[in-house]
């Protein structure tokens, strides 16, 4: 048998080359430890990375001067710093950036993006600027200059204006046909847009894409009002590549000449079944269908269009009243290849989940969120299962408890995402076999969960983000979430709950990954800055700033004090020491 001094040095003369292929085999999200156990593993890490999110400017510059692979920037909705002094950062790093996505800002980088113009002008394919309210005609003037070379542009606005409401005396600083003509007539290669929510534009901005953007064949038009049927008409029979059309209509032009059409979005739009036949008879090759909110049809128009698409991956169903489970059952036959169905604001219960999980074999994501779900509490399906489901939403559920819970859970065992908000019946006990009887679970939200008082002492070792605002938890729950589950947590929101300054304390001792809490009061706040951790700008959540600090049990008061709250609680809490190291706090997948 080796001795550990042989094992050593097996191990030190691994090739560069093995270490890379067994690393690239985790996760991003694990890339962090695994980069501080020595600089190759730091390196390899490093040139595994191709997206960065950044939240900061402290942390970007060292960043981009270390990952050369990085291909996508994303600027975290809650950046705290200077976006225009992060621009130059990426401009001067010399990556050949191909996404940025700039999404929910409050300002647009106007002058920093015009610098770009010589380093990433070339280079740059994808441009998201989601969410911008201050966005203008100027701003696009200086995209179709700074980028000539973008294939796809997301300036969307958030929220949703009725379809029919009258814009006749109603002025709005913002995009209109003169910038999307300025936009248009320099970005010839122009794939894909998506201007939705914007009310100024009308069909005179589909002319100009049309004219100008030879390769277009993805447009997003949603809550545009002043955009009508007959220009989405004319955009259907001059496009015939057309690949992703989504819509706000009062009426449904011709598809028959949208042979390529893979994606339909309508949304917020009175339909009726002969629509829908209309639809189901175009021979289109959808793969996506999405009718959110919208209504006048019924199951005599849906069927058949379901049955002629038998290979569709995405439908969206939201808000469709006249669904039953007996409908549904009939329904799942047609829906052998989806991957993502959206149910919400329904009334169908278990017996639709029984049939989704029975008849879609390869069902990754289901909304089942404001549904009657928990109604057939009688129901036993603990024998079915499905190792496809990834992410399930049963939020807003009045009828879902721990029963329900259990065997909902009891079915999916690879669930990784799991949205339990506004479940009022559900308590820790669920909670418990829940994390038992998923493992796998990253992403968990109990928010507004009242009888939620803790995740119990097991389960749950590869949780990264916690949701808990207005829920029951407290310093006891929170102490025994550090005892049962792993160390990977990173995000928690703790805001309107029962935690108090020791349950902060134990957060902060317990989890060494931890980069952001979110929580209220100046208490809990007070003891986070205490503890090096610094408030974002105009927002509730605190990140971790600089170096993790060594807790020490003979140096540091806060460390002591996490111990003596968790002896108080009756618990064996092992708080985990750390090295000091400049975190990577801003890299994710």
């Amino acid at each position: 048998m080796n001795s550990p001094d042989e094992i050593k040095v097996q191990w030190d003369s691994l090739p560069v080359e093995i270490w890379h292929s067994i690393i690239q085999r985790f996760d991003v999200d694990d890339f962090e430890p695994i980069s501080l156990t020595c600089k190759l593993f730091l390196s390899i890490t490093d040139r595994l990375r191709t997206t960065l999110t950044i939240s900061n400017n402290a942390v970007a510059v060292g960043v981009l001067r270390r990952c050369r692979n990085i291909n996508r920037i994303n600027v975290h909705r809650r950046f705290r710093g200077d976006l225009v002094s992060l621009i130059h950062d990426i401009s001067a790093s010399g990556l050949p950036i191909e996404t940025l996505d700039l999404s929910d800002q409050n300002l647009f980088p106007s002058q920093g993006l015009l610098k770009m113009r010589k380093t990433l002008g070339k280079t740059l394919k994808t441009l998201i600027c989601y969410g911008i309210p201050s966005l203008n005609n100027e701003d696009l003037v200086v995209i179709s200059e700074a980028f000539p070379a973008l294939e796809e542009l997301d300036i969307s606005k958030v929220g949703f204006v009725e379809p029919h409401y009258d814009f006749g005396s109603f002025r709005e600083k913002g995009i209109t046909d003169a910038g999307i003509k300025a936009l248009a007539s320099n970005l010839a290669r122009l794939r894909k847009i998506n201007v939705s929510g914007f009310h100024l534009i009308s069909d005179a901005s589909l002319f100009s894409l049309l004219s100008n953007c030879a390769s277009l064949s993805e447009v997003l038009v949603l809550n545009c009002n002043k955009i009508s049927a007959n220009g989405i008409a004319s955009v259907i029979a001059q496009r015939p590549s057309l690949v992703s059309l989504a819509m706000c209509t009062r009426w449904l032009p011709v598809f028959t000449d949208a042979r390529a059409l893979q994606r339909l979005h309508i949304c917020h739009s009175i339909l009726s079944d002969n629509d829908l036949l209309l639809i189901a008879n175009s021979s289109l090759p959808l793969r996506e269908f999405c009718v959110p909110f919208c209504s006048g049809f019924s199951l005599r128009g849906l069927a058949p269009l379901l049955q002629a698409h038998p290979s569709l991956t995405h439908l969206n169903l939201i808000s469709c009243g006249f669904l039953t489970d007996e409908s549904m059952a009939s329904l799942a036959q047609n829906l052998r290849e989806v991957t993502s169905i959206d149910l919400s604001s329904s009334r169908l219960t278990e017996f639709t989940f029984m049939c989704l999980v029975k008849c879609c074999p390869l069902l990754v994501e289901l909304n089942m969120s404001d549904t009657d779900l928990g109604t057939h509490r009688d129901l036993r399906f603990c024998s079915m299962k499905s190792s496809t489901i990834r992410s399930l939403n049963v939020s807003c559920n009045k009828n879902f408890n721990d029963e329900t819970l259990i065997q909902i859970s009891s079915v999916c065992p690879e669930l990784r995402k799991m949205d339990l908000s506004n479940s009022m019946d559900v308590c820790e006990r669920g909670l418990i076999q829940l994390g038992l009887n998923c493992p796998h679970i990253r992403s968990l939200n109990v928010s507004y969960c009242r009888k939620v008082t803790g995740l119990g002492d097991v389960g749950f070792r590869e949780l990264v983000t916690l949701w808990a605002s207005y829920s029951g938890i407290g310093d006891e729950g929170l102490a025994m979430a550090v005892q049962g589950c792993g160390g990977r947590l990173q995000v928690v929101d703790l805001r309107n709950t029962k935690v108090t300054e020791y349950g902060v304390i134990v957060m902060v001792t317990g989890y060494p990954r931890l980069k952001e809490i979110i929580v209220c009061g100046e208490e809990l706040k007070k003891v986070l800055e205490r503890e090096g951790w610094r408030q974002r700008h105009n927002h509730s959540g605190f990140i971790r700033f600089g170096k993790k600090a060594k807790y020490e049990n003979d140096k540091n008061t806060n460390f002591m004090l996490g111990m003596k709250v968790a002896r108080q609680l009756g618990l064996d809490l092992q708080i985990r020491r750390t090295l000091d190291f400049e975190p990577c706090t801003d890299v994710s997948e």
